[in-house]
């Protein structure tokens, strides 16, 4: 700890005034200070030495907070910040720079959630031109994160569409600058993992795709309020930057396209500087679309005869990682064989099946759970001043991810209706708690009614009126979360991916499926299923997602929970699927989500209704 540090009025260089502090690092302190020869406040960085710090690493701090101090100079651009002057006290170096009032990116979505793709195309832009300016210099950035961006109070619009000011990329304390030796120590990653690029991460030399991959993971944290990959730890977190799929996006619409480029694992095949520039600016140059009337929470509302988003505009890579037709006939096959067997399973039934014809219960038509608000997980960011603290912000955002399907039919207006899930949609049921994600071999017996009407009906009724549900046909599973929840699965489906850090667990066939389910949580769901559903379906109206659809909203009558469920259609990766999301809470401090994505032309076979209504009646939520 430095000896100066908590006492104000310190003079440097016979200059700059010391006067309260504004952050902490782990290798600096940030100083809000006053220029007295100019008469303008300033902020001072000053090094600080951990404990037991030798003399070798002192010189290698020294050289890198000089070289970080080099690389922001030598960067003229609005969306960096200035660096005034350098000075040298008690053998330490203390950079002084301008001082920006405003808080960081991060906290801007923590505090006022998910940004809107048109204002987050706007900050995607001014960083872009930043790094190409860095770039032109020889200098990688290599921490290009919502903490190290900055939002000013005054000026411009700086986040969510409010009043704010310049968008600055500051910390470039880890910058790599082309001619320079290397200050990092043998075998180190320097770097937040979420933001971390895949070539980064398996030890390559990085170029400037490297930056332009953590610029397209900020823009989906931007959007989605919370980064594309953040598995809690940092091997774990850089073994999916590496080796996993994006996950789904749900609120990043006509942004989705520049994301997905971005993001791409081999850098020769990532959008170049050029390519993101032209798609950031057609989605900022779009007209602000004025706010949707909320939609009315018990009717449904009728489209024209089945309007089917064209895929025309799907972007290059996300073709390329998008499911094709047959990888979908082929999850449909799966589900057909796992609801299938009605022989063997009317052979293994050992429970009497309601009689045909018995109501469905109520169950309403299968929207999906609140999308919406950012829940914060973990956040160590100082959102002051020059951001040139090395200081790890993570935003988690608990959101259900975007997928879709469902039951066919349309449910009625359900009964229940109450407090929804909140930050993150999520939607439970009562159930048994599991342990380490395992599925359970056991077969599950008794297997579906002859007629898919009557077994979607039957299972439906029995989802509402009894958390253990009817019997399984044979094949089908039990999975077990490490999160406390467990589902039923179809034979051949697995666990195939999350939502973000702590926030669902995605299943299907195969990790790539267009169709897949997704139960999704949250430990802080929020007042109302419904209102959460309804300002998704804003959210989703004003551009939040590409060809958006709706086909209902309305409360769900399940089990008694205060559930809602929310039905559309949409583009994914320039395909039209159909997407039911019921959001539920489950009791204090527990909210699911249970979204079905599917196929948009296979929303209504009925081995994808009869899943939907197995998912529902086998749910059991951690206790």
């Amino acid at each position: 700890m430095s000896e100066v540090e908590g006492i104000d009025g310190r003079l440097l260089a016979d200059r700059y005034r010391l006067e309260s502090v504004l952050g902490k690092g782990g290798m600096g302190t940030v100083w809000r200070a006053v220029d007295e020869t100019l008469g303008r406040n300033v902020a001072v960085k000053e090094l600080r030495f951990p404990g037991n710090t030798d003399e070798d690493e002192k010189r290698r701090l020294v050289t890198r907070t000089l070289r970080e101090a080099k690389a922001t100079a030598r960067i003229r651009n609005t969306g960096a910040i200035t660096v005034f002057d350098v000075v040298k006290e008690d053998d330490r170096p203390w950079i002084v720079m301008e001082l920006i009032e405003g808080r960081s990116l991060a906290d801007a979505i923590r505090e006022d959630g998910p940004l809107t793709p048109k204002r987050a195309a706007e900050v995607g832009l001014v960083l872009l031109d930043v790094l190409r300016a860095a770039h032109a210099e020889g200098i990688l950035h290599r921490d290009v994160k919502p903490s190290n961006v900055l939002l000013a109070d005054r000026g411009p619009a700086a986040a969510g569409g409010q009043e704010g000011g310049r968008v600055v990329l500051g910390d470039f304390g880890i910058a790599q600058i082309d001619g320079d030796p290397s200050v990092t120590s043998t075998g180190m990653l320097v770097g937040a993992p979420s933001y971390i690029s895949p070539e980064r991460a398996r030890g390559q030399k990085p170029g400037p795709p490297a930056d332009l991959w953590s610029l397209g993971a900020l823009l989906y944290a931007c959007v989605e309020g919370h980064p594309p990959y953040d598995k809690g730890s940092a091997i774990a977190t850089l073994t999916a930057v590496m080796t996993e799929p994006v996950g789904p996006m749900r609120n990043a619409g006509p942004l989705a396209e520049v994301i997905t480029g971005l993001l791409a694992k081999d850098p020769a095949q990532r959008l170049d500087e050029a390519g993101a520039r032209a798609l950031l600016t057609k989605v900022a140059a779009m007209p602000d679309r004025p706010v949707a009337p909320p939609a009315d929470a018990t009717a449904t509302a009728t489209l024209p005869a089945d309007p089917q988003p064209t895929p025309t505009d799907a972007p290059p890579a996300a073709r390329q990682a998008a499911l094709d037709q047959a990888r979908a006939r082929e999850a449909l096959r799966a589900l057909r064989q796992a609801g299938g067997d009605r022989k063997a399973a009317r052979t293994a039934r050992t429970e009497k099946a309601p009689e045909p014809g018995t109501p469905a219960g109520g169950v309403p038509a299968p929207p999906r759970a609140p999308l919406s608000d950012v829940v914060p997980r973990r956040t160590l960011v100082i959102a002051a001043v020059v951001l040139a603290l090395a200081l790890i912000g993570t935003v988690i955002g608990i959101a259900v991810a975007n997928s879709g399907g469902g039951s066919g039919g349309k449910g009625g207006d359900g009964a229940t209706k109450g407090p929804g899930t909140g930050s993150s949609q999520s939607t439970k049921g009562t159930g048994k708690d599991g342990r380490n994600g395992k599925a359970d071999s056991t077969d599950l017996g008794a297997p579906a009614p002859a007629d898919p009407t009557t077994a979607a009906t039957t299972a439906a009724t029995t989802a509402a009126e009894s958390p253990a549900g009817p019997a399984l046909p044979p094949g089908w599973h039990t999975y077990r979360d490490s999160e406390g929840f467990s589902i039923a699965l179809p034979k051949g489906w697995k666990r195939i991916g999350n939502n973000g850090f702590g926030s669902g667990s995605r299943f299907g066939p195969s990790a790539n499926s267009t169709l897949n389910l997704l139960v999704d949580w949250t430990h802080t769901p929020g007042k109302s299923a419904l209102g959460d559903w309804q300002r998704s379906d804003r959210n989703a109206r004003d551009g939040g997602m590409p060809d958006y659809h709706l086909v209902h909203l309305g409360p769900a009558d399940y089990r008694g929970y205060d559930a809602a469920d929310w039905e559309y259609k949409r583009s994914q990766a320039g395909k039209p699927v159909h997407v039911l999301d019921r959001g539920m809470v489950t009791g204090p401090g527990h909210g699911y989500a249970i979204m079905l994505t599917t196929p948009a032309g296979d929303w209504g076979d009925a081995a994808n209704s009869l899943a939907l209504e197995r998912f529902f009646a086998t749910f059991k939520p951690a206790k």
